[in-house]
């Protein structure tokens, strides 16, 4: 049940309408509010909401919102919006999962008194509906780089440091990549300084050491579920910068440990069909049969797809 932000974006703006009074508006509609509800950390949103403000997916409108001193940006679907919205709703609802030991479908689970999202939260990885336990209230966790505790974010920098100044100099390239892990990771200059200080004439990492950090980073920016042109850019340049000749085959392990078994029978059966380079007729029939089967989502193909020809390269 893996969406990605700008899908949960576009399922919570169908589950909540703006409502008809003109003036007022909901706090669910707010850049807090929706950050909220998609399990974001708010500083993320303004970038997913620039990507349906491109495909006119949303709009946005300065309205009064309850409790709130003064008006507020809040946001809601065009009639394009709603459309992809409906679309993406209907296939979440046609999906078939376990619930109390029966095979049912999201729909039948849905309610009005639910949010969809919600509700998908409840589904574990088995495609098993759990219900949530009485008066306990599942909040979804937001996850950012600076949220991380201080002592893991200056860990990572001190090992970024260490293996810049491998050769014993540092680029203007590599600095300008250390200012930008550094605001990434929500250090101030009083941290990171002492840091440089410290291991400005030491620190050859082994290759193994370099895969190690290139995961840790990996794992920093893959935590809202995507990782976009900007932070792929801070990916390759640190692989350069490490001499980490495996980067890609490194980032494309990491990505299939992460699939969830509907995904990993898909991917086996997409890595077979790629052996030879291409994929027959009869190949096609049957991987679209298993997409089918498994109710595999175009996102979710495309990053198996991506990932099984990457590995023929």
């Amino acid at each position: 049940m893996t969406l990605t932000v700008e899908q949960r974006v576009l399922v919570h703006l169908w589950d909540t309408p703006l409502g008809d009074n003109p003036w007022e508006g909901r706090s669910e509609l707010t850049q807090a509010g929706v950050s909220q509800a998609v399990g974001i950390a708010r500083k993320h949103l303004p970038r997913t909401l620039k990507k349906l403000r491109d495909k006119n997916h949303i709009h946005e409108e300065t309205r009064h919102v309850p409790g709130a001193k003064q008006r507020c940006r809040v946001y809601n679907l065009s009639p394009s919006g709603r459309e992809a919205a409906g679309e993406l709703v209907s296939e979440i609802h046609n999906r078939v999962v376990k619930a109390d030991g029966e095979m049912t479908t999201v729909q039948a689970l849905h309610n009005h008194s639910t949010n969809l999202l919600d509700l998908l939260r409840n589904i574990d990885s088995t495609g098993t509906y759990r219900l949530p336990v009485e008066g306990q209230l599942e909040t979804p966790k937001q996850l950012d780089g600076r949220d991380l505790p201080l002592d893991y974010r200056l860990g990572i920098y001190d090992n970024i440091v260490r293996s810049a100044w491998a050769d014993g100099v540092v680029t203007k390239d590599e600095q300008s990549m250390l200012d930008d892990m550094a605001m990434y990771l929500g250090l101030e200059p009083s941290e990171t300084e002492d840091i440089e200080k410290r291991v400005r004439e030491e620190s050859v990492g082994t290759d193994v050491e370099n895969t190690s950090l290139y995961k840790q980073m990996l794992e920093v920016a893959w935590q809202d579920g995507e990782v976009d042109d900007s932070e792929q850019a801070m990916l390759d340049t640190l692989a350069s910068m490490l001499g980490l000749e495996s980067a890609r085959n490194v980032q494309l392990d990491w990505v299939c440990e992460r699939l969830d078994d509907r995904l990993k029978g898909y991917y086996s059966a997409m890595e077979a069909a790629w052996q030879d380079g291409k994929v027959s007729d009869d190949e096609e029939n049957m991987l679209q049969n298993m997409r089918n089967a498994l109710s595999i989502t175009d996102s979710e193909h495309k990053t198996i797809l991506g990932v099984a020809r990457a590995k023929l390269n």
